[in-house]
């Protein structure tokens, strides 16, 4: 990079104009050499006159191969493609979602980019698609497990609005999957099935066996001592929260930074998009030893082949 900034400001006054962003996502993506998206090739693209009116001096390509020759820019078949927003108003959209703390609501991206706050809420669904780890690594060393739920419980709620069957609870359940100095997995499970059938499968899935896992006396955790190097419960139920090493302590403490994060800054999440804004957060978690500039130049890379239609969005 032959760049650094430290404000917000300075950030836009890089990005100033779309032919340096697109110069910027071409370098992230490409390694600055151009590969057809559509097809793969490798073959120099031949250079074309930007379909563009608003911006005639973009790089475009058509692809050199025979079998394809497909018109292309740095935007197909990435998570901007099909979307009229200003790829400055992206980047600047990035910028905030990977630096962000508690991250940031759509009327306040909607805001601070110009754009509507319709627009500014699937710029952000869109990029927490972006940001999601789609090849995880298997946990290893002390691994604490432990499960939370979103939006409170079912004796808190009005007679006419309580959830049959939900175990106490009125709505999302969440397992978070905590590597101590490592990584972060977090699952939303189905409403009312917070149990071993669901609990279990993703533990296995996501954490190797010579783990040391360490939860709390939920019976959703029973006999995985079994499978597992070793399994440490701490019964909360007695009053114990810490006996020497073991303890769930790291991911309660991020389970109160997200809930901070959704009441503080989104007010109300439903249980369809819920994933996504875990994704969002655990990619910051995953990443807190970035920079705010390698975060967002990490999340660029990530581009590629991570489309979400608005019809996707609402429908799915």
């Amino acid at each position: 990079m032959d760049f650094n900034f430290k404000t917000i400001a300075e950030f836009n006054d890089y990005f100033k104009d779309e032919k340096t962003c697109y110069e910027f996502l071409e370098q992230q993506r490409w390694d600055g050499q151009p590969v057809c998206p559509h097809c793969g090739s490798i073959k120099e693209p031949y250079n074309v006159k930007s379909r563009s009116r608003k911006f005639p001096d973009i790089p475009s390509y058509r692809c050199s191969e025979k079998g394809c020759q497909l018109p292309f820019t740095v935007r197909t078949n990435s998570i901007f493609q099909g979307s009229r927003v200003e790829l400055r108003k992206w980047f600047q959209a990035a910028y905030e979602i990977s630096t962000a703390k508690k991250g940031i609501s759509s009327v306040e991206l909607a805001s601070r980019i110009g754009v509507s706050q319709k627009t500014a809420w699937f710029i952000n669904h869109r990029l927490r698609v972006m940001l999601t780890e789609t090849q995880p690594e298997l946990l290893t060393g002390e691994v604490e497990t432990d499960e939370t739920y979103y939006s409170g419980q079912n004796k808190n709620r009005h007679h006419s609005k309580r959830v049959k069957g939900t175990g106490g609870h009125a709505k999302s359940p969440m397992l978070g999957l905590l590597q101590r100095d490592g990584k972060l997995i977090l699952r939303v499970l189905e409403k009312g099935k917070s149990n071993g059938l669901t609990i279990k499968p993703i533990v296995r899935e996501t954490v190797s066996k010579n783990a040391v896992l360490i939860t709390d006396g939920f019976g959703a955790y029973k006999d995985l001592d079994q499978e597992y190097k070793e399994h440490h419960i701490v019964s909360h139920a007695t009053g114990e929260y810490v006996r020497g090493n073991w303890h769930t302590n790291n991911i309660e403490g991020f389970w109160s930074q997200l809930k901070r994060g959704i009441v503080g800054t989104f007010h109300f999440v439903s249980h369809k998009h819920l994933q996504r804004y875990c994704n969002e957060f655990s990619y910051r978690y995953n990443n807190r030893q970035l920079t705010n500039l390698e975060r967002f130049t990490d999340s660029m890379k990530r581009c590629a082949n991570t489309r979400l239609t608005y019809e996707q969005l609402t429908n799915g």
